[in-house]
């Protein structure tokens, strides 16, 4: 049985922030747009998917390099 490759703590707390920027823009963006700020609601929903697609691509080893 193979060993998976053994994730860094850089790696990890990279995963770790970049998942929170996600949530809190997610969260942000639901806030947002239910008190009628639709422009900024867009824009964090837009951000929360870039981010939450970089934590994914971070968690499965596919990224070169760590942003942190």
């Amino acid at each position: 049985m193979p060993r998976g490759r053994r994730m860094s703590t850089v790696r990890i707390v990279c995963g770790v922030l970049w998942a929170s920027i996600a949530i809190v823009c997610a969260a942000g963006s639901v806030g947002e747009w239910l008190i009628g700020v639709h422009a900024g609601a867009i824009l964090c929903l837009v951000i929360a998917i870039g981010s939450g697609w970089y934590d994914y691509r971070v968690w499965t080893s596919r990224s070169r390099r760590l942003i942190v």
